[in-house]
């Protein structure tokens, strides 16, 4: 059965639990958030009554699963429904949770899931932003805006700098660093 409605907000429903945490009321709590009072209520009702033991964590945007999700995945696993269903009820593609689960579910897990340790996993794969190759080196940036002004393309900047790169520890520039 797909949920209908607004995808979850993962950072109104944490503010929502910290304002309850805070001892406010769950009728001004759901307006201060800006949600309708039967959201509230039906949050309640999912977490089976006051305050979750722990808040969902601001995830860092909406492409990547947050704690809570992956959570919420294990339950659903735990429970034997099928991947399409937990992609419905997450509002999320079921390839999303299918490679979640296949990443994530390794032979020494004993085939269970475990959120925490998914979540991890999914961080440590994830990195650190690296910063473009035009942003830290301004002898490269200068050379692609000159050959920008006289219209060249991108794959034609992208051969002349690879072409006239001297051996070094100047790596060739990506087509796609263009325009980043």
């Amino acid at each position: 059965m797909a949920r209908r409605g607004r995808k979850r907000r993962l950072e109104l429903e944490a503010e929502y639990w910290r304002l309850l945490a805070a001892g406010v009321g769950s009728v001004e709590a759901c307006r201060r958030v800006g949600i309708g009072r039967e959201t509230g209520y039906r949050r309640r009702e999912e977490n089976g009554g006051p305050q979750p033991d722990c808040l969902p964590e601001i995830s860092r945007s909406g492409r990547y699963l947050s704690l809570l999700e992956r959570r919420r995945i294990a339950s659903m696993r735990s429970r034997g429904l099928a991947i399409r269903e937990m992609a419905d009820l997450l509002g999320r593609t079921p390839s999303t949770v299918s490679r979640e689960l296949r990443r994530n579910s390794r032979p020494h897990d004993y085939g269970r899931y475990d959120a925490d340790l998914a979540h991890h996993r999914g961080r440590e794969r994830a990195g650190r932003p690296r910063r473009s190759q035009l942003s830290t080196d301004p002898e490269l940036k200068a050379e692609v805006q000159d050959k920008l002004i006289l219209e060249w393309s991108p794959e034609q900047i992208a051969a002349q700098v690879a072409k006239g790169r001297s051996p070094g520890p100047r790596p060739a520039a990506a087509i796609e660093s263009r325009y980043s």
